[in-house]
């Protein structure tokens, strides 16, 4: 993977991190749809803490 795509990657990842945290901050929603806002909100900073290991290996 280049650096250009992994790049793109980040930024596609923080910002629909930071759109999905402030939706669940915004907005009333049931309990198990808040659970899974608030899962995949943390798959996302796993998924980003990886990319950016991978980008200080480059």
């Amino acid at each position: 993977m280049s650096l250009e795509e992994l790049n793109k990657i980040i930024a596609v990842k923080q910002m629909d991190l930071e759109e999905c945290e402030q939706e669940l901050n915004s907005r009333y929603y049931p309990s198990i749809v808040r659970i899974a806002m608030m899962d995949y909100i943390v798959n996302l900073q796993e998924q980003l803490e990886e990319y950016n290991k991978s980008m200080q290996n480059l």
